[in-house]
């Protein structure tokens, strides 16, 4: 998580009440959630891509919501294995990312982005049996 991001998450979690309930949007200070001349689609956008693959793999089991046996049912993992397909050092080959994103549910595309905004994004569907490239 980048540094912006986790500072916006500490913001987020002041917002909770000592009950438990979240301060309604409307009774916030205005600036509280949102910097000045931020971009709420790129904020938005920035929170969702993950830094590396192994966040990314990890984000996608998260938000799949199956339990962890489950997943290693699916796959035939052990948990080891698990832990070092999401580890954020290592670099897991296309057809092992698209057999866990395809065992949680998930498919995978390739985003190129043009770092000169004139261009368009080209994005690439990768079928769930890709063998390695």
């Amino acid at each position: 998580m980048t540094d912006r991001a986790k500072a916006r998450a500490a913001r987020l979690a002041a917002l909770l009440n000592e009950d438990g309930t979240v301060t309604p949007a409307e009774e916030l200070p205005e600036g509280l959630l949102v910097e000045a001349g931020e971009d709420l689609e790129a904020i938005y956008l920035e929170v969702l891509t993950a830094e590396t693959i192994g966040e990314g793999l990890h984000a996608v089991r998260v938000e799949s919501g199956l339990e962890t046996p489950k997943v290693l049912a699916r796959r035939g993992l052990t948990k080891g294995r698990l832990s070092q397909l999401e580890n954020p050092d290592l670099n897991p080959q296309l057809s092992t990312i698209t057999r866990q994103a395809d065992a949680l549910e998930y498919d995978v595309t390739i985003v190129f982005t043009p770092r000169d905004k004139a261009r368009r994004v080209v994005q690439v569907k990768v079928s769930g049996s890709a063998d390695s490239v």
